[in-house]
């Protein structure tokens, strides 16, 4: 008997690279990013998320790029002071303050810090958000509008063309990296359906050709995976445009299966383990056999730290001994 298919599946092949603990990595882009960044730091990967904050168009991603390749620290000059806070057009507003030297440090610190990471990472994930982009007089292509009133910018579809020159820009600096491109399946809805999937179908034909040009640049087919492989509102969140946690985490598995091998995906499931240990909250937390919890998994941890000198449980071990009481004295 023939089983029925429910489902149209993406076929995802093992990579031809693996990423591991060992290795820092460099993820830069939409929201997506961080949602694989995110479960990236819960496995206990050295990971640096989005330096300058979310960003959309590939220009400000290459633009980003340039800069923290060159060490380019940002000038007072280049903030914007825009309802008595400072800003930066090529920032998130997380980067944002009232003071500008606070704003142009939290600018730098970041800048600084993903420079060094750079230098030991050879991973860099590059998630493509949206190929429509807003210019602003006088400076270009903005990665943030900052709530800026819409009449002072431009909106424009990127071509394939604008997006491949962007990024030849800086093939000679990425020569030395594992470049792994992914389309957000985050859906732009608010420039219209139809302009949404222009855009989407712009990045992947732009991205096409780039893995098709370059060897150490790769796909994967995040994207598909949710439009098409899981193809449901119900993963998605209330808005029916952000994936749910159900719809990152398939995504995340199949992220695993394709970039990690054996030993890292093993190694993170004795991590998961042990986090799922550390949040568990006990009836009676003095109790002998919670005491006894507490030493069995705290020892787990300082075995796993000794075997892999780059994990940390630091985090873990102090909720496992006063995490739960501190919050029991709290209720």
């Amino acid at each position: 008997m023939t089983s029925i298919k429910l489902t149209t599946t993406v076929s995802i092949p093992k990579s031809s690279f693996s990423i591991s603990h060992q290795k820092p990595i460099l993820l830069i882009g939409s929201c997506f990013a961080e949602n694989i960044g995110t479960r990236l730091i819960e496995n206990k990967f050295d990971v640096n998320i989005n330096p300058n904050g979310i960003i959309f168009n590939p220009i400000s991603v290459v633009n980003t790029l340039k800069r923290i390749f060159k060490n380019q620290l940002y000038t007072a000059k280049e903030l914007v002071d825009h309802n008595g806070k400072w800003l930066s057009l090529n920032h998130h507003s997380r980067f944002s303050a009232i003071d500008k030297e606070e704003c142009l440090s939290l600018i730098n610190n970041s800048f600084v810090q993903t420079h060094e990471h750079l230098k030991k990472s050879k991973t860099i994930i590059i998630t493509l958000g949206s190929a429509w982009v807003y210019e602003y007089e006088n400076f270009g292509i903005v990665a943030n509008c900052h709530k800026i009133p819409n009449k002072q910018f431009t909106k424009r579809l990127l071509s394939a063309k604008e997006i491949l020159s962007a990024f030849e820009a800086i093939q000679e600096v990425l020569k030395d990296y594992n470049v792994v491109f992914t389309v957000s399946p985050v859906r732009h809805i608010k420039d219209g359906l139809h302009e949404n999937n222009l855009s989407k179908s712009t990045l992947l034909l732009a991205i096409n050709n780039l893995v098709e040009q370059n060897e150490n640049y790769h796909y994967f087919p995040a994207y598909e995976l949710v439009i098409d492989e899981l193809r449901d509102y119900r993963f998605y969140k209330n808005d029916l445009i952000h994936p749910t946690d159900l719809a990152v985490n398939y995504v995340w598995e199949k992220f695993s299966d394709s970039y990690f091998n054996e030993t890292t995906n093993k190694l993170n499931t004795k991590i998961q383990q042990l986090k799922t240990a550390s949040d568990h909250k006990p009836f009676n937390f003095e109790s002998k056999e919670h005491q006894q919890f507490i030493a069995k998994h705290t020892g787990l941890m300082n075995e796993l730290s000794k075997k892999y000198p780059f994990l940390n449980f630091e985090e873990e071990k102090h909720k496992l001994q006063f995490g739960s009481q501190n919050m029991n004295k709290k209720e």
